[in-house]
Formats: structure tokens, C-alpha cells, sequence
């Protein structure tokens, strides 16, 4: 029996399941073979395993970061006339399609100017 099954049958199911789909994602991402995917991703699940083993582990659903995600993709997409096109498309209102392009405008400026001062509010 070679490795890769081995795994598959003695793995617990968490781990098993995190090395198939991050083979998954490499042969997507990277368009290697699946011998090798499948590698990398066994190699991570015994990482994991080696790091975070016995440990109840919680992975969030990530809706900040999609939220996040999104409000990015609306002010690339905001051209100064499109805010009923883009509340319609992203199931927003209009109010925060406004909020969502003032707050990362702002965030923006400040990246590429800096604060002045320290203390500097919002």
C-alpha cells in the first residue's frame, strides 16, 4: 500500500479531508501533477496536525473578510454615477454603497499620505 493511501485509510477524517482539498487547490492554483498535489497537501495536514494537534481548533465562517472582499470590489467598480447599479448587484443600499466608497477612499488617502500627527482621528 503505497503512502498516499495509507493516509486516506488510517487519517482522521479532519485531516484526510484538509489534504484533499488543499491538493485540490494546488492543482488549481499552480497546475501541478496530482501525485505531487497530493503530497503537498498530506504535508500540510501533518502540519497542521504537528502544530495544532490535540487542540480544539475553530475555523470562522470569514463573513469580515468577505464583507471586506466585497466592499473592495464595489468602490473598484464605483465610477461617481453607479450607485443604484452597484445597491442593485450587491444587494446593499444605496446609503452604504455611499459609506462603503467614503470609508475606503479614506482608508486610501491614508495609506498613500500618512497621518500628520499621532494622534490624528478619524
Amino acid at each position: 500500500m503505497n503512502d498516499v493511501n495509507n493516509f486516506r485509510s488510517k487519517g482522521p477524517e479532519l485531516l484526510v479531508e484538509l489534504a484533499q482539498h488543499t491538493a485540490c487547490t494546488v492543482s488549481e492554483i499552480i497546475h501541478v501533477e496530482p501525485a505531487l498535489a497530493e503530497q503537498i497537501g498530506e504535508a500540510v495536514a501533518n502540519h497542521m496536525m504537528q502544530v495544532w494537534g490535540g487542540q480544539n481548533v475553530y475555523f470562522p465562517m470569514g463573513m469580515i473578510w468577505k464583507v471586506s472582499l466585497r466592499d473592495r470590489e464595489i468602490f473598484n467598480e464605483f465610477n461617481g454615477k453607479n450607485h443604484h447599479d452597484l445597491a442593485r448587484k450587491f444587494g446593499v443600499s444605496i446609503q452604504w454603497i455611499y459609506s462603503v466608497v467614503k470609508r475606503i477612499r479614506k482608508e486610501e488617502l491614508d495609506r498613500l499620505q500618512g497621518k500628520l500627527f499621532d494622534n490624528e482621528s478619524e
